[in-house]
């Protein structure tokens, strides 16, 4: 079957009314707000009922101090999360832990929730975007083994992205790591298509697309979606039942850190993104919030 139908396929009819089942993952309150928010968008059905199960990560004092007033403590963060008019929409589960291996417990509850959709948040103060940037430049590299990799970061950091590598180096389960910037709200999305298996990025367009007051710009910075036929037609099928929310650039024109800034978040592919931070675009110093998605039918590293 081609590339394109096989996207096309996920917004049959059956399809959309599948329930999804998202596992998010974060260990600041501020960046999990906003990345429930995200989850409940990818994964709402036309009917029927999702759910989405939320894994905050607290150090282990804190855990201590919390054990006896920990359902109080849950029903709090869930009200603050999640508006009821969500909760009524979506099933919603809360674990609150300590961790001393953050991969091997997502995976596990990823396992025992049925996760088809793993969504990690990481607050720029907790990890400096920059890093990942830098850590992506560097494994473009073939020539640069993973040892020399990680002896360019410090001790702590390596260690955030060797786990970050190992999640996202499985290929069962849907992944996404959200790099909070600190936007505050989510109306005007930029996706970036760098090559064709970008073109994924469609199904989750597609739902942002259902959404009131957003705008969607996409950047097709290879052209493909004006020179396949079959890609064309899946588009345009996106943004006729989008009402006018979907835009695409005119590449005879430049993007500059101006635009970037009036963006709330950028989603992009793994692979794709890989590519845009080894190209010398200026205004790749300016990206807002990102959210990086890998889907399960690559197997490629961040």
């Amino acid at each position: 079957m081609d590339f394109a139908d096989m996207v096309l396929n996920r917004f049959d009819e059956a399809e959309m009314k599948k329930n999804n089942s998202a596992l998010v993952c974060f260990s600041t309150l501020e960046t999990g707000k906003k990345l429930s928010s995200l989850a409940i968008q990818f994964i709402r059905p036309k009917s029927g009922k999702s759910s989405v199960t939320l894994l905050y990560f607290i150090d282990k004092q804190e855990e201590i101090r919390l054990s006896e007033g920990m359902d109080e403590y849950k029903h709090k963060i869930l009200s603050d999360l999640i508006s009821t008019e969500e909760r009524d929409k979506i099933t919603l589960r809360l674990f609150i832990q300590s961790s001393d291996d953050y991969n091997a417990d997502i995976i596990r509850i990823s396992e025992e929730q049925k996760s088809n959709l793993i969504l990690l948040g990481i607050h720029h103060n907790e990890f400096n975007p920059a890093l990942i940037r830098k850590y992506g430049q560097l494994k473009s590299d073939p020539t640069h083994s993973d040892i020399f990799i990680l002896e360019q970061f410090e001790e702590r950091e390596a260690e955030t992205l060797k786990n970050l590598n190992a999640l996202f180096n499985r290929d069962i389960v849907s992944t996404g790591l959200f790099i909070d910037n600190g936007s505050t709200q989510f109306r005007n999305f930029f996706i970036p298509i760098l090559q064709k298996s970008d073109i994924q990025l469609f199904t989750y367009l597609y739902r942002i697309a259902q959404q009131e007051n957003v705008k969607i710009m996409i950047w097709d910075a290879i052209g493909i979606i004006g020179s396949e036929a079959r890609i064309q037609k899946l588009y345009q099928f996106i943004t006729k039942k989008s009402e006018g929310r979907i835009y695409l650039w005119d590449n005879n024109k430049k993007i500059g850190c101006d635009f970037i800034r009036e963006q709330d978040l950028v989603i992009m592919g793994v692979e794709g993104w890989r590519k845009l931070i080894c190209t010398p675009l200026p205004w790749t110093d300016c990206i807002p919030s990102t959210l990086l998605i890998k889907e399960t039918t690559n197997s490629i590293q961040l």
